[in-house]
């Protein structure tokens, strides 16, 4: 079974960025999958909705890593697990993307052209349920300080940042092999159209093409990535946007 899992904690979405995450997943792969969140947001649609618990120790985009844990959100032996950010608009058929194959002790991640101290990207990861448990045990020793850690040394800007940062050196410690999709088939998107034109430019650049995003989206793309503070999908009033995140 294919388990695809997000987070959704408020703040700058809405809880309708769920649905949709997975409604479009459905439109744009023919492969059976059951979609799970965690959340305490009533409005919340997956198949399974699991407590977020506010009060809890664990804080923001750290519960993703609940989902390294083979006991944690129904996980059968042999499972393959997927875990996406919500603030992604997929344009296009993603059965490669979804169905990439992994084996134990691997890590698939998005090929990243941008620049980026990280070789992987908490936006997407797939791999075996269990095999790599040691990223939620290790954390969950001493959830306060890995937390801050990345915050107080200056690598991200907002407290409770950092899982990725984390995922990245576990990765590394572990020797876990990190697969990275063909880095063209995601595409960036920022809310400063300047940072959007330099992205632009990096992308033709890498990939020998005319645009990533114009009125329409480079029909090499299958995921749009938003980034940048206030990376909020729901407020752009764009052509494309109004196509693919339905």
């Amino acid at each position: 079974m294919l388990k695809i899992c997000t987070v959704y904690f408020g703040e700058l979405y809405t809880p309708d960025y769920v649905g949709k995450l997975f409604d479009n997943i459905r439109r744009n792969s023919s492969i059976p999958f059951q979609s799970v969140c965690i959340s305490d947001d009533p409005n919340v649609e997956a198949d399974i909705v699991l407590p977020y618990n506010h009060t809890s120790n664990v804080k923001k985009h750290w519960h993703k890593l609940k989902f390294f844990s083979p006991n944690f959100a129904y996980q059968n032996s042999g499972d393959d697990i997927i875990v996406m950010d919500i603030d992604q608009v997929i344009t296009n058929n993603i059965d490669d993307l979804i169905g990439y194959p992994v084996q134990e002790n691997e890590l698939i991640t998005y090929g990243i052209w941008w620049k980026s101290l990280l070789h992987t990207n908490g936006g997407f990861y797939k791999f075996k349920s269990g095999s790599l448990k040691f990223i939620w045990d290790d954390f969950i020793e001493n959830p306060e300080y890995w937390q801050m850690h990345y915050y107080i040394n200056g690598d991200v800007h907002f407290k409770y940042y950092g899982e990725q940062n984390y995922v990245n050196w576990k990765a590394d410690e572990y020797e876990v092999k990190i697969i990275k999709t063909p880095a063209e088939w995601i595409g960036k998107y920022h809310n400063d159209i300047r940072d959007n034109a330099e992205l632009n430019k990096m992308y033709c650049n890498k990939f020998d093409t005319d645009y990533m995003i114009l009125d329409d989206v480079n029909d090499k793309i299958k995921i749009i990535h938003f980034t940048g503070p206030g990376k909020t999908i729901h407020e752009h009033n764009t052509q494309w946007i109004e196509e693919y995140w339905k």
